[in-house]
């Protein structure tokens, strides 16, 4: 973006038909993947068991799987070009709003310079008032625009470099995870800095109550934290119930994802790093020791961090505290409910559950796995974050074909705490 003139004739939908053409070629690709795997490789390796054979089924192995980074790579692509197209689409409705206001003052708009030009005195103090806010309103407009056009940008570039890439762990992980934080990174950036508050909450009346609810949903740690956002959007973001912080679940889960916080030895810690979330928001410990079977708590020596090689892993927590299908059940059976996952929120809690017999080490019906959401795209996707393995806002959907293939159907469970026993 170059100048206020180019923001006010900018089409999102470009964009975004942009976006949805790169995810029809990525699902394409998928099931191309899937078809080399159902009808190339699966038949040669029953029938073809030489060594001719297993040349053949590798060499169709590796395009399968070739196909699925390419596929894993091109929706990074759909979800910075998503980015741009709500991110654009928030700025032009910022630059809106300082047209109305500056309607409203009878301040003509100079779009290409980008300030209003007041008529009369602009040092007299109504005059210099309004000028003010209208033109912090927009520079606002097209500091949004800039920082959007300026991240995916290079976000485009690196992903353009990335095409010959065809480790799956590499293009699903490291590729893919980054484009899934590009995005959520630009819609903090259409958030202005809260050092004016005014501006603040100009901003946010001018945007549409759909556009509220999204960014609520994308970035509820920077909204709730704004000097001049109501303090009734706040109050809804951390939780009514005073029971526990949501948006602190979401800090908790952004800042410590890839460090040993609350790890205890031996353990795969997805669940203890959900339960410490949960705790360090302010939610309670119910029962007395941790041999509670109907409790949820960790002992002194877990709260402290004192692990001693894993010596003190069994008594340091319930069996509530430390396993998925437990924690589910403790939540659940506590106050807690399911909910779809048109209505998740952040800090809403996700458990996946095995749908099929497909991995010898997972009981179908069992949940074997935990992990936070921490954001909503405006597209309904949902970011979470988890710990064991480490991942930072990867994207559900993104990460479905690779979760089916690892380790067979998994159905994903979302319950909202709402603990009753305090």
């Amino acid at each position: 973006m170059v100048t206020l003139t180019d923001l006010q004739h900018a089409d999102p939908t470009q964009w975004k038909a942009a976006a949805d053409g790169w995810l029809r070629a990525s699902q394409e690709a998928t099931n191309a993947s899937n078809d080399l795997h159902a009808q190339g490789v699966g038949p040669l390796g029953d029938h073809w068991k030489d060594a001719v054979g297993q040349a053949a089924g590798q060499k169709l192995s590796d395009q399968a799987d070739a196909l699925e980074a390419a596929s894993d790579i091109m929706r990074g692509v759909a979800m910075v070009l998503d980015g741009l197209t709500h991110s654009i689409e928030y700025a032009k409705s910022t630059l809106a709003n300082a047209l109305n206001l500056a309607q409203q003052y009878n301040l003509p708009v100079d779009l290409d310079q980008g300030r209003s030009i007041p008529a009369g005195n602009p040092n007299e103090p109504t005059n210099a008032s309004q000028v003010g806010e209208v033109d912090a309103l927009l520079q606002e407009a097209l500091r949004e625009a800039t920082q959007a056009d300026q991240q995916v940008a290079a976000e485009l570039t690196k992903l353009g470099n990335d095409t010959c890439v065809t480790d799956l762990n590499q293009a699903l992980d490291d590729i893919q995870g980054e484009a899934s934080n590009v995005e959520l990174a630009a819609y903090q950036g259409d958030i202005p800095s809260g050092d004016n508050p005014q501006l603040v909450t100009d901003w946010w009346n001018g945007l549409t109550p759909l556009q509220q609810h999204q960014f609520m949903l994308s970035e509820p740690v920077a909204i709730a934290g704004l000097p001049g956002i109501p303090d009734s959007v706040k109050a809804d973001l951390h939780g009514t119930d005073g029971k526990y912080d949501r948006v602190a679940v979401v800090q908790y889960a952004q800042q410590h994802w890839n460090d040993g916080s609350g790890d205890v030895s031996g353990e795969d810690n997805c669940t203890n790093f959900t339960s410490n979330a949960l705790h360090q928001a302010g939610m309670q410990y119910k029962g007395w020791n941790t041999l509670d079977d109907s409790g949820w708590n960790q002992s002194t020596a877990g709260e402290n961090g004192w692990d001693l090689g894993g010596l003190l892993a069994g008594p340091e927590h319930t069996h509530s505290w430390g396993g998925a299908q437990n924690l589910h059940d403790f939540l659940t059976g506590n106050g807690g409910s399911q909910v779809p996952q048109d209505q998740v929120k952040p800090g809403d809690i996700m458990f996946f559950q095995q749908g099929n017999d497909q991995d010898p080490s997972l009981q179908q019906g069992n949940i074997h796995h935990t992990a936070i959401v921490t954001a909503v795209t405006p597209d309904g996707d949902v970011r979470y974050t988890q710990h064991s393995d480490p991942r930072l806002n990867v994207s559900l959907s993104g990460r479905n074909e690779h979760e089916t293939r690892a380790e067979g159907q998994q159905n994903v469970l979302f319950v909202r705490p709402q603990p009753n026993w305090y």
